[in-house]
């Protein structure tokens, strides 16, 4: 079926199911047979209407959806052994109904944290604390409402326990309303259909523990629990579930005005409900549980403020990075080639070391680019820089120095410089040239004037022919004393090394 069919389909789904709602809260009275035909029913209609989405939608992840399945599952084999027993005039607590009820809490829980990726501590820790510390917040609230009550004597052991079970089972569905709303998925109207069946299904078990512990009469809630099955219904339906679970392009846990107030409300809740369990009961409050809870979420606080250093810092080491880092080739760009050599300037300076600067230009680039397309050229450029890379040694440096062009920064003799030279020569790629030019710092002059020589020396190398570096020594030198090629020179493979070939090497004065 196509798109456009499943969203009417889903339509009238809705259309049909808030008439019934509709009519079934307002005109039947809730004790008849009639609307506890229709509360029975609706689970199922549910488990049809989720069927159905997953077979038209085809979501790329089904566990998540079958698992809510077998979550109505067992909620309606929970309503068929209770009315069971009602039918044979009992109605124990605990019954063998409650397991039944209690896993469908339990696997509802598992498909929604899946649909979410909700219990992934690595990829969204900051988001798991903030629910956490609401959730934290919310369990004190249980305690002193519902719990507290629970833990005193005159109660039997597995009455307590069962007792105890479903209030946490509506704190769990609420966080996990928080948790999904706290998430990075990509949302959607199925999210959001999702998201407030859930969070009506923790008002749901709210409202009827709070029946159950005022000794009120229990009624008035069979409307809620038929909007909670139709909205989830209705998620399973909507086309959009097809999609659901897909990560969002906006990063998790970022410290937005929302999340901060959700922050500030967590960290608030507890000593709110202590003052107001001061008032409740006229002084008399319970000290232990609202100290526990501050405590907790005091320690998650400190998680969360430590996770958003490290974030801030992540960041800074990563403008860093783009700062001083070409984003083409990997390799030192121009900023920071020109900051490395005023240091090393520096402290060759300081040690009386000799220093030694070229600068590497591709042969006929935009020859290159124009034949085979930019993108060619981007791949020559990458390959090179990181070939040459390879060639340097520890202490050496080679950064794009703009454009086709390479800046290179080396320590030693120029006779050392003459061997990378040849072993840059060797390993360009594809068969390409490049023509350099460099230059032996004198020891006195700036980082400016040492580049000016080095550039001078490299349209000497292009002006020559190419495919060849040319070098400056020191202007107070000779010759002689310059031409450092000619002494202790070894064939390389058996013959003369290209850098003693004619035009492959130009020394300069």
């Amino acid at each position: 079926m196509a798109v456009s069919g499943i969203r009417r389909l889903w339509l009238g789904y809705l259309a049909v199911s808030a008439v019934l709602v509709v009519l079934v809260g307002s005109l039947v009275p809730e004790s008849s047979p009639v609307a506890s035909a229709a509360a029975g029913c609706y689970p199922l209609l549910t488990v049809a209407v989720v069927i159905t989405g997953i077979r038209l939608n085809r979501p790329a992840r089904k566990l998540p959806w079958y698992l809510l399945i077998a979550s109505l599952t067992a909620t309606i084999t929970g309503d068929v052994v209770f009315g069971i027993y009602v039918a044979h005039g009992v109605t124990p607590f605990p019954s063998l109904a409650d397991p039944f009820w209690l896993a469908g809490y339990g696997l509802e829980l598992a498909g929604l944290m899946l649909l979410v990726n909700g219990t992934h501590w690595r990829r969204d820790r900051d988001s798991i604390i903030d629910t956490l510390m609401v959730s934290v917040g919310l369990g004190l609230a249980v305690w002193l409402l519902f719990l507290r009550a629970l833990v005193a004597p005159g109660m039997s052991l597995d009455v307590r326990l069962v007792a105890m079970a479903y209030p946490l089972a509506g704190l769990l569905m609420l966080a996990g309303v928080i948790r999904m709303c706290t998430s990075s998925v990509r949302r959607g109207p199925a999210f959001w259909q999702l998201v407030v069946a859930v969070t009506v299904q923790g008002v749901l078990q709210a409202a009827y523990q709070w029946q159950v512990a005022q000794h009120a009469a229990v009624g008035g809630l069979a409307p809620l629990f038929m909007v909670f099955s139709v909205l989830l219904g209705g998620a399973a339906l909507h086309p959009s579930m097809a999609a659901f679970g897909a990560r969002d392009d906006r990063p998790a846990g970022n410290a937005t005005p929302r999340r901060v107030m959700l922050i500030g409300s967590a960290c608030l809740l507890s000593p709110l409900l202590l003052i107001a369990n001061g008032i409740v009961d006229r002084g008399r409050v319970d000290w232990l549980a609202a100290s526990i809870c501050c405590i907790v979420v005091f320690l998650l606080v400190i998680m969360r403020m430590v996770g958003l250093i490290r974030t801030v810092q992540d960041q800074a080491d990563r403008l860093e990075s783009i700062a001083y880092r070409d984003a083409l080739t990997g390799i030192a760009n121009r900023r920071s080639w020109d900051a490395e050599l005023e240091r090393r300037l520096a402290i060759a300076r300081r040690a009386g070391d000799t220093l030694i600067v070229g600068l590497i230009d591709l042969d006929h680039f935009k020859r290159y680019n124009d034949l085979l397309g930019h993108p060619a050229g981007d791949q020559l450029l990458r390959e090179a820089a990181t070939a040459w890379e390879q060639q340097l040694r520890a202490e050496d440096l080679i950064a794009r120095y703009g454009g086709e062009e390479f800046g290179l920064i080396l320590h030693g003799r120029l006779r050392d410089a003459a061997i990378v030279m040849d072993r840059l020569r060797d390993a360009t790629p594809d068969g390409q040239t490049f023509s350099a030019g460099l230059a032996l710092w004198t020891g006195d002059e700036s980082a400016a004037e040492l580049t000016a020589r080095v550039d001078a020396a490299l349209y000497t190398a292009k002006r020559e022919g190419r495919d060849q570096y040319s070098v400056t020594g020191h202007p107070a030198r000779t010759d002689q004393q310059t031409n450092f090629l000619l002494a202790d020179s070894r064939p390389r493979n058996g013959r003369v090394p290209d850098s003693l070939e004619g035009r492959a090497v130009k020394i300069e004065q």
